[in-house]
């Protein structure tokens, strides 16, 4: 019974799909009730399923929190970002590249995906910002309030789907228990 118990859960534990894939962050910086950064998260939203899996939006505000501002300005610095866009946003990066504005069209939407998806797999992906927080915390002990964007955008069927994954697991796994007890 034991064996078979094990059986049953290894090959569970091998049906169960994993994610291999290394994770690439999109920060997005943004200003508290800035019209365009309100706009551009809304139409990302929108897509949200089209944004690979193994991609993540983290987004700062930076207008009401003076430590992301820090942040937000030593990476236009380490960016070379010219002076007329150092305080713009939305501020998009992704890896060492940047992104200055964002117009909720698709165009703007691909581009951000493609920058990203150009990183996965890709073995010399530096990012800049986590690094840069990295370092902003040994210096001076910053603390940053990070926001994902799955937290702005409470998506309550991907929770409800999980549920019901997981239930479905322990009903089959039950089933499987009886059919297996009976026959000893």
């Amino acid at each position: 019974m034991k064996k078979v118990l094990l059986l049953l859960i290894g090959i569970i534990i091998l049906a169960s799909p994993v994610n291999v894939l290394a994770k690439v962050n999109i920060y997005f910086f943004r200003g508290y009730d800035c019209p365009h950064c309100e706009e551009a998260l809304e139409y990302i939203n929108v897509h949200r399923e089209e944004i690979p899996k193994n991609v993540e939006i983290i987004t700062y505000e930076v207008w009401k929190n003076d430590n992301n501002e820090k942040l937000h300005a030593k990476l236009v610095e380490k960016l070379n970002v010219e002076d007329k866009y150092k305080q713009s946003v939305p501020f998009i990066v992704i890896g060492n590249e940047y992104i200055i504005g964002m117009s909720p069209t698709y165009s703007d939407f691909q581009e951000i995906i493609t920058k990203a998806q150009k990183y996965d797999g890709d073995e010399n992906y530096q990012d800049l910002v986590a690094t840069t927080i990295k370092e902003m915390q040994k210096e001076d002990n910053i603390k940053f309030k990070a926001i994902p964007f799955t937290t702005l955008f409470k998506d309550s069927s991907t929770s409800t789907t999980i549920v019901l994954i997981i239930f479905g697991v322990i009903v089959v796994g039950f089933i499987c228990l009886i059919g297996f007890s009976r026959k000893n």
